[in-house]
Order: C-alpha cells, then structure tokens, then sequence
C-alpha cells in the first residue's frame, strides 16, 4: 500500500508525550511516518518529543487545531494521513483494519468513542449509519459531524480540498468531512473502534457555547455555497444550534440561527405540540423553542 502518517497537533503537551510514545510503539503494523508539530507551547513540548525520538516542526505563533493539523499535511510524503490528537488512544492494529476498506476510496470514516479521561466512563459514541452514508453522504456527514480522529484520508484529496478551516477552532473536523462528502470523494465506512479521545476541560470543545457559534457561522457557509436539496438538513442543523445557543443565554446569536432556518423554509419551532404552536403566535420564536427544549426534557 501506499505510505501512510500519522499526524499529531501538540500544544502544551508535554504530559501526554510519554503515552504517546508508548502508543506508537505499539503499532502493528507502524506508519511509515510520524509527525508531530509544536504549535507555540509554553512548555517544554518540542524538546520533549525530540528526547521521546519523535520528528516534530515547531511553530512560531499559535495556529491553533486546523492551523497546526494544516502544516503537518503539508509537510508531510505519505499518500494517506491520519490526524490522531495527543491525548486520545489509537488501536494498536488500526492500519490494518482501515488498509482493506480504502481500497478504491478516499476517505475511510470509523467510529470513535469519546470517554471520560479521569475513569474511563463513556460520552458518546460517534457512528454513522452505512445505509444513510451510501444514500446520502452529503447530508450524512452534515447532520452527524464525525471528529478528526474518525477518518483515514487521501492526502492529495485533503490538500484539494484546502485543509481545514483556520478560522475557527470547534466543528472544524465535522466542516472537512462534510465537505470531503460534498466533494463526491468516494467513502468506506468502518464501524468499529479505532480510537478513543479521552475528554477533559482543558480543549476547546469543553466550551459548548463557543463551539456551536462555530457551527453557526459554518451553517451560514453551506446556506450561501451549497444545492437546495440540503437547505432542509441545513436548516434543521440551524435549529439545533439554536437550543443549544439559548441553554448558554446567548439570544442574539440564536436569533440568528433561527432566521437562517427561517430563509431556508423552516419556521421554528416546528412542533405538534397545540400549546406551543398557539404560543408561537405571540411569543418569540427564541421563547418557544427554549420552552420545547424544555418540556424536552422533563
């Protein structure tokens, strides 16, 4: 097979280096490269990784997770890439699982399980449906946003694609696959295992109200650049980001999202319920979802 790398962002690290090394030694079979890049820590990360035996670019300033993961496939020779974060676990045997399924693809997605770093305790499981992905991966990988570490990639394609967004630091991941889907690359689906990201509070996506005001200026993206058959998943997804963003008291930003949704067709709340249907006719739409979202959940 062609050459393959596993790519590793590190920004103050120096604490998960040592189990990283371990972790790479473990591999069976290894990737041909690993690469990792300082992204201007204020520890001693680089001069570790050099210690521990690993090749790693050092950053001037901060890029943050795209910026850095950017430089990486840049400056990398392998044909296919893996992003693997510092402070996640990967299967020991992970090529030889993902190698048979990127036979004739581009992508290979896989699931992967967010745990709880202090116990191990399970968050969630991000997995796929195979039959939603073979019907529809556009608005597959739109309305299920996989993270960095659930997928194999095609270095040139990735490149083609432009990399990840700089921009912005959350939903960065889900934005690259949904446009790796978008881009008609041909995608194999794995539905196993191959990686645990063991969260903390320390990463960006701790902060919820941060990430999805990312989504949100994504959402706007794909409103403005993609086909009108996915203006209904996209307003959906508006939707959602909306709930989320008045659990966090930001009402400005969830007008927003509801006027996206609302020029994409979808007047919210969208309910059977005949009490909030007769109170969205005097209540503001912010009042009512937040109201749903409630009644949601008792």
């Amino acid at each position: 097979m062609s050459r393959t790398a596993l790519l590793v962002p590190c920004y103050n690290a120096s604490r998960f280096l040592p189990r990283l090394r371990a972790q790479v030694d473990r591999l069976a079979p290894a990737f041909d490269e690993v690469l990792l890049v300082d992204d201007a820590s204020r520890d001693d990360t680089a001069a570790q990784a050099e210690a521990l035996g690993f090749r790693i670019l050092r950053l001037p300033h901060n890029l943050g997770p795209g910026g850095a993961r950017n430089v990486l496939a840049h400056a990398s020779t392998a044909a296919w890439i893996h992003f693997h974060d510092v402070d996640d676990e990967l299967a020991p045997d992970y090529l030889s699982r993902v190698r048979p399924a990127s036979a004739g693809a581009d992508a290979v997605f896989h699931t992967v399980d967010f745990i709880r770093e202090t116990d191990r305790a399970p968050i969630i499981r991000w997995q796929l449906s195979a039959d939603a992905l073979a019907r529809d991966p556009a608005r597959t990988l739109l309305c299920s946003p996989l993270p960095t570490m659930a997928s194999f990639l095609r270095r040139d394609l990735f490149l083609r694609l432009g990399g990840f967004d700089e921009e912005h630091r959350c939903f960065e991941d889900g934005d690259l696959h949904f446009r790796v889907a978008a881009s008609g690359a041909r995608i194999a689906w794995l539905p196993e295992v191959l990686e645990w990201s063991l969260r903390h509070d320390h990463g960006a996506g701790a902060n919820q109200h941060y990430c999805f005001r990312c989504r949100l200026a994504f959402l706007e993206r794909y409103a403005l650049s993609q086909p009108a058959s996915l203006h209904g998943a996209i307003a959906e997804q508006a939707e959602r980001a909306a709930v989320m963003l008045l659990r966090h008291g930001d009402k400005p930003a969830a007008r927003q999202a509801i006027a996206l949704a609302a020029r994409l067709g979808r007047t919210l709340p969208v309910t059977a319920n005949p009490f909030l249907k007769l109170a969205s006719a005097f209540l503001p739409a912010t009042t009512t979802l937040r109201l749903q979202d409630r009644m949601r959940s008792d």
